[in-house]
């Protein structure tokens, strides 16, 4: 019985250390439900599980071992993809990831406490006691360096890659396994005989874990900015186009202005001063849909002076034309920069602009509003759109909550994580007279 206690309360504080790598990994905001639930809901069925397949007989150390830790690996899948609302890939990444760095340095840790302080010591429950007691505290402390030290910012592209995402699970799961076979091999060996020969062998199996870890993110980092680059010189030659069409399109109405001031030319001899009012009207109109629109939209992507955001608009505003919304936008002042990182900043805009544009298409003229405001040392950024089916803005950040149907609504919830890491960026929200607003403000 005092087994099973153990086995259950070691799993739970194992739990703790694994929920510590896997928010220094993911630039989460630390929320302390969300932590209990996991030690909770992954740490009880673990441990149990553990020590059940260890009770079994007929199963030699390393299989049981293997089945458990194959149960564990599933559990804490599982139940973090739940809890933090995500795919069940990239929640195998971060765990597998958060699963290496736990396993290497438990095992690091374990032998040289062993070694220098508890060898000795004849009360193995006590021992196993005193282990827990100083290894958490020290993993706790380590996950609390690696956040210091940004380290989520090296495999943020492995957990951001839609497009390779099984592939890099995969890389990942193929690590993990290697440092399972590596701590039941050091769990097979004499510590006091080979401890010098073990631990350098683990240190330097964590340093090839880390420098693999950060390949694979830098590959996926210089393929995005590959991307970037060809979509950025894409973009180019698509305004390019706009502004070879629009001076068509000038041509065009040079000649048919010729004509309309022949045509008042002779309605002021006569005197005709109405039809001269309207031949003007229509010459005004005329001017505002086929050219004025268009200067209109090349000064304003003239003033987005990132590259990056400027791509972004783009794409957008090109999507927006080619499924028939009308967009009102306006960028008052140059955009030059921006205190904020522009991958995240991207990725805010594009929630919000996306979340508008499915929201527009669904109106009987679809619409919507993008508004840039750089003044002041702040740019604030305003994505608004008609909606007249009521919104509940209490309800609105919960996880899953969504306008549009089932399996929806993480892309809000993916916008305020973002913010979260951003103390200084300031996000509004406002819904009146069927105008949903959404703001936020990033100093510049």
């Amino acid at each position: 019985m005092y087994m099973f206690v153990y086995t259950v309360i070691s799993s739970m504080g194992a739990y703790v250390v694994l929920a510590a790598y896997m928010i220094s990994l993911s630039e989460e905001k630390i929320e302390w439900n969300k932590f209990m639930k996991l030690i909770a809901f992954a740490g009880l069925p673990s441990g149990t599980a553990y020590y059940l397949v260890n009770s079994i007989e007929c199963l030699n150390v390393y299989l049981a071992y293997g089945i458990s830790s194959l149960i564990t690996l599933v559990t804490a899948v599982v139940v973090s993809a739940r809890i933090w609302k995500r795919d069940y890939i990239r929640s195998l990444s971060i765990v597998c990831m958060a699963g290496m760095m736990q396993v290497i340095l438990f095992s690091f840790e374990i032998s040289i406490i062993s070694a220098v302080m508890l060898e000795s010591m004849e009360n193995r429950m006590l021992r196993l006691v005193l282990l827990e007691g100083i290894w958490i505290p020290i993993s706790i402390r380590i996950s609390w360096l690696l956040c210091r030290m940004k380290f989520s910012r090296a495999v943020r592209y492995l957990l951001e890659d839609e497009k390779n995402k099984k592939r890099i699970a995969v890389q990942l799961m193929a690590m993990e396994l290697v440092v399972e076979f590596f701590y039941m091999y050091g769990n097979s060996i004499q510590y006091n005989e080979s401890i010098i020969t073990y631990n350098v062998a683990v240190v330097i199996l964590l340093f090839l874990l880390i420098g693999c870890i950060v390949y694979l993110s830098k590959k996926e980092e210089n393929m995005n900015k590959i991307n970037l680059q060809q979509s950025i010189i894409l973009q180019q030659q698509m305004y390019v186009e706009h502004l070879e069409q629009m001076q068509q399109e000038i041509r065009v109405f040079r000649h048919d202005y010729k004509n309309m001031l022949s045509g008042m030319y002779l309605y002021a001899k006569e005197g005709e001063v109405a039809k001269i009012q309207n031949v003007l009207e229509k010459l005004e109109i005329d001017f505002d849909q086929k050219i004025g629109e268009k200067i209109h939209i090349a000064t304003q992507i003239g003033n987005i002076q990132i590259p990056e955001v400027k791509s972004l608009i783009l794409t957008k505003l090109t999507k927006m034309n080619r499924e028939g919304i009308v967009c009102s936008f306006e960028v008052v002042y140059p955009v030059v920069s921006i205190q904020m990182d522009v991958w995240d900043f991207n990725r805010c805009l594009g929630i919000l602009i996306d979340n508008a544009m499915e929201a527009a298409v669904l109106q009987e003229h679809p619409r919507m509003e993008l508004l840039f405001i750089c003044h002041g040392g702040f740019l604030t950024v305003r994505v608004a759109n008609p909606w007249a089916d009521g919104l509940d803005l209490s309800h609105m950040w919960a996880e899953g909550y969504s306008t549009k149907g089932e399996n929806r609504g993480l892309g809000l919830a993916s916008y305020q994580q973002i913010l979260a890491r951003y103390p200084d960026v300031v996000p509004l929200t406002s819904y009146e007279n069927d105008l949903f607003v959404q703001e936020f403000t990033v100093a510049v």
